[in-house]
């Protein structure tokens, strides 16, 4: 199964450096691995249906030292050039004076793990990439997106009470062929009637398209006022963050079968998938396990 179209591009400020050095064990051998990793935050004033957003884009890089060959690794060195020579508005307390950078080759991507209790799998999305540049000369704010996919399935979102949200909002599952026959599951959102319209005319369930839009990472504080019996009342302070692909054109057409991912090989993907869901799941359960730590035993005083 070839690799799905994935695309990614950003151009922005520097808000943020967070990249630090760490290792990692080998399992071709058991040995220890140089790498460097973490994210860096990419500040984004765009518009996004019809409204001016300013959005706050972490990009996460990670890189060995090393490839498999022994090499330098070239992302090792773009992200550690990164780390030590860009300017953050964080570092320098200005706009103006952070650097302007870029975002080519970036990728939508999936991260999975167990909640803190353990009852349910977390699906984060983000944007992954290990070359960022600076930008020199004509500079326009964008986050963009391109992707190819399988339609699972399409709807209408809905609030806690399980009524249509207004204005509509249509969300639609995409199944994301990526390398080595994997899979991750992506949703994607419809603001624009025009857009809405046309996917629920032409798209079908199980039909390849191909969607072009852009990134909607912002997030917002809600306070929540809760009635009490008696007295003052209790507030709540709450962070909501959205990470969401806005969808702004597509193919109409499912793509051909020349390009049209087999459905057949999708769900032998998808059973995979599944199965490393359980494994992620299982190692969560075996941490929280951990026998207790040694200590002196309580001391009994009665109550």
């Amino acid at each position: 199964m070839r690799e799905a179209e994935n695309k990614v591009k950003i151009d922005g400020i520097l808000s943020e450096i967070d990249l630090n050095y760490t290792s990692f064990t080998s399992k071709k051998d058991g040995k220890p691995v140089e790498a460097i990793g973490g994210t860096v935050k990419i500040l984004v004033e765009q518009n996004i249906n019809g409204e001016d957003q300013t959005l706050e884009i972490p990009v996460h890089m990670f890189s060995s030292k090393y490839t498999n060959a022994g090499t330098p690794n070239p992302a090792y060195n773009s992200i550690e050039k990164v780390k030590n020579e860009f300017v953050s508005i964080a570092a320098c307390g200005s706009k103006e004076q952070a650097d302007r950078v870029r975002v080519t080759r970036g990728t939508l991507t999936v991260n999975e793990f167990p909640s803190q209790d353990g009852s349910r799998l977390v699906s984060q999305l983000r944007v992954s990439s290990n070359f960022l540049q600076k930008v020199i000369g004509e500079f326009k704010p964008q986050a963009t997106f391109s992707l190819e996919f399988v339609v699972s399935d399409s709807k209408y979102v809905t609030d806690s009470e399980g009524i249509e949200i207004e204005p509509k909002k249509l969300e639609i599952t995409a199944i994301v062929p990526g390398w080595n026959n994997s899979v991750s599951v992506i949703k994607l959102y419809a603001y624009n009637p025009n857009v809405i319209n046309a996917i629920e005319q032409y798209w079908e369930n199980g039909g390849t398209y191909k969607a072009s839009g852009r990134l909607n990472f912002t997030s917002r504080t809600e306070t929540i006022v809760k009635e009490v019996d008696f007295g003052e009342p209790e507030t709540e302070t709450r962070t909501i963050n959205v990470s969401e692909p806005v969808i702004t054109g597509g193919s109409q057409v499912a793509l051909d079968k020349d390009y049209a991912f087999n459905i057949d090989e999708i769900r032998v993907a998808m059973a995979q998938r599944k199965a490393n869901q359980e494994q992620i799941m299982q190692r969560g359960r075996t941490s929280r396990q951990a026998p207790p730590q040694k200590g002196k035993a309580a001391l009994d005083l009665g109550f």
